[in-house]
């Protein structure tokens, strides 16, 4: 099963979520209704108030916790105590782990996650958000200074796994379908604690019938908080059988993905023996109850375990027999693997074809890169207030109407270090474009809403300062938006419709794509033609001029309704096109990866 069928298979395990939520609420609120029944001899506006009241506390408490963390990974990450990684000042374990993460997304196509680093000796490690765009990627201080650097790159290949897969997504509504089953236990011990008691220190201040009363009251609250938490162990139960039924099996997914990725079973296998030999995370808490099944290694015991054992997953991992395994007390060397795979001149067919995750060659070429871009740009990159102005830098590009737009637009210190961006930036080459801006993203999303704003308006404003966006003005634009917003899929509900509905949305980004590879218009028509027939479709080519940046981010937002497996067929269709005169270029390499992140596809790093 590749990337595009697991999307789609994503969307169903939400369907699994919300059978098992059912179920269990049903049994909960049975227990609870059934003694409320037999006391009131089954009267029915009693048995209701029982029913309603349930209802209210277990699905108000679900939608409480899912709106609370709307914020999406960053929210997750800070309720598990989590703290983004400094842009200055870090030490070499976490610049370490810093450099794995930026490596990774690079080579993979995939938006660079926000760093979180939990102040916790064991070793674990999480990835959490609603989409790839908004996503984070925590690890415990244990994980970074315990663990060598293959060790590490398993592990953040891992978490990889989960987010180009979309359990982060399942894994947030299951944080809100577990609180909400495990409310009415949460209430009960509200009553218990609390509120019967605060009634009974009322009461012993009068000495009146009233008091005595009150008394009785209190009394029955904390009874009936009692029962309610009995009734909670039940939630819990059903709560912990709901993690292990979503999250033992992607275990295993994410393990293999993670040697797919590194090539190097040693890595991740010597990081769950030493979690095997090591004690669990210190800071066990409600929320980290919660979250359990987002962890690379269970955070704590449980009655259903929400990972497979860890001798299983370094059996299979390793692929040795289970009963072989000895304590889990190996430790590899601080060098780095040297295994490097071969690079076909057909790499950009197959890795649109297996969609997200970055090979041994990938994190290689990933690493050059990297190194290419100027020391004085990449310190720029890591600061929001100047990596600002390394974009501006980067569309600018000695345009006159650009240059005099920016000069309203910065403050003159601003305007100054721009002068000295711009020609290095412009010296950097075509290939350092797409990670330069990659890399600037994560620390863009520290912006405020209303700073992103500004900052989305006026690149929009320099790149149409001369009345024509071309392509590297395209992509900027295009990719920042969508990283720094996020890009929620349509809520037009065609998912089960066929290709041929989008043929317009298609043909537009087609287009685009056929006219940025090539001037002669005669090889423009033949990629885009070629590319129909692949898809079976026929519309006619649209003109240069229709393939405006608002008929490409509107024909985007459609496209983003498409199922996963049509989204891969049509990212096919986009090697076609460009490969039509023999060649793929660098800016059609550039646009075929711009326009598979748009779709959540990310496409692995090729040259």
């Amino acid at each position: 099963m590749n990337f595009y069928e697991h999307q789609d298979r994503a969307q169903n395990r939400t369907k699994l979520i919300v059978f098992l939520f059912f179920v269990a609420v049903f049994c909960i609120v049975a227990i609870i209704v059934a003694p409320v029944g037999f006391l009131s001899e089954w009267d029915i506006g009693t048995v209701l108030i029982a029913l309603v009241v349930c209802l209210l506390i277990i699905g108000g408490a679900s939608l409480c916790k899912l709106i609370q963390l709307r914020g999406g990974g960053s929210t997750v990450a800070e309720m598990l105590g989590g703290v983004p990684i400094s842009l200055h000042g870090k030490n070499n374990s976490e610049q370490r782990v810093q450099n794995i993460v930026e490596e990774m997304a690079i080579a993979s196509g995939s938006p660079v996650p926000q760093l979180y680093i939990v102040e916790d000796s064991g070793i674990n490690a999480f990835a959490a958000g609603w989409s790839a765009d908004d996503a984070v990627i925590g690890v415990t201080r244990g994980c970074i200074e315990k663990l060598n650097r293959d060790e590490l790159q398993g592990v953040i290949a891992h978490e990889f796994s989960h987010i180009s897969h979309g359990d982060t997504r399942i894994n947030i509504r299951l944080i809100g379908v577990i609180f909400g089953i495990m409310a009415i236990g949460i209430t009960g011990w509200v009553l218990v604690r609390f509120v019967g008691p605060a009634v009974l220190r009322s009461s012993s201040r009068s000495r009146s019938k009233e008091g005595a009363g009150g008394a009785a009251i209190g009394l029955g609250i904390i009874v009936g908080g009692l029962f309610l938490a009995l009734c909670g162990a039940v939630g819990t139960f059903f709560g912990r059988m709901i993690q292990a039924a979503v999250s033992r099996q992607r275990e295993f997914l994410a393990d293999a993905s993670a040697v797919q990725y590194t090539r190097n079973p040693e890595g991740i296998g010597g990081a769950l023996r030493k979690i095997g030999g090591l004690t669990p995370m210190k800071r066990i808490t409600s929320d980290v109850s919660q979250c359990n099944h987002i962890y690379f290694s269970q955070a704590m015991r449980a009655v259903f375990a929400s990972h497979p054992p860890i001798e299983e997953r370094i059996a299979r991992v390793e692929g040795i027999d289970v009963s072989t395994l000895d304590a889990p007390d190996r430790v590899y060397s601080e060098e780095q693997s040297e295994v490097i795979s071969s690079f076909s001149s057909s790499s950009v067919e197959r890795s649109v074809a297996g969609g997200a995750g970055a090979g041994v060659i990938h994190m290689e070429c990933a690493k050059s890169v990297i190194k290419k871009i100027n020391p004085f740009v990449r310190e720029a990159i890591s600061d929001p207030w100047s990596a600002r102005i390394v974009i501006y830098a980067l569309l600018a590009r000695n345009n006159d109407e650009s240059l005099q737009l920016l000069k309203q637009i910065l403050s003159s210190s601003e305007f100054g270090v721009f002068t000295k961006l711009a020609p290095i930036v412009a010296s950097q080459g075509p290939i350092v474009r797409l990670p330069l801006i990659d890399l600037a993203a994560p620390v863009l999303r520290r912006l405020s809403k209303p700073q992103k704003d500004l900052f989305i308006k006026a690149i929009i404003d320099v790149s149409q300062a001369d009345k024509n966006i071309d392509f590297v003005e395209w992509m900027t634009i295009t990719v920042l938006k969508k990283h720094l917003y996020g890009g929620d899929v349509s809520k037009t509900k065609t998912r089960g419709a066929g290709i041929s509905l989008y043929v317009k949305s298609l043909s537009v980004l087609l287009g685009m794509l056929a006219y940025s590879g090539t001037r002669d218009d005669k090889n423009s028509a033949t990629g885009y033609t070629l590319a129909m027939e692949f898809l079976g479709l026929e519309f006619e080519m649209p003109s240069i001029n229709s393939c405006t940046l608002k008929n490409i981010q509107t024909a985007i937002g459609e496209l983003r309704s498409m199922k996963f497996v049509d989204r891969q067929l049509y990212l096919r269709a986009c090697v076609i096109c460009a490969s039509s005169d023999g060649k793929i270029t660098i800016a059609e390499g550039e646009a075929i990866r711009v326009i598979g992140d748009s779709l959540d596809c990310p496409i692995p790093l090729f040259q």
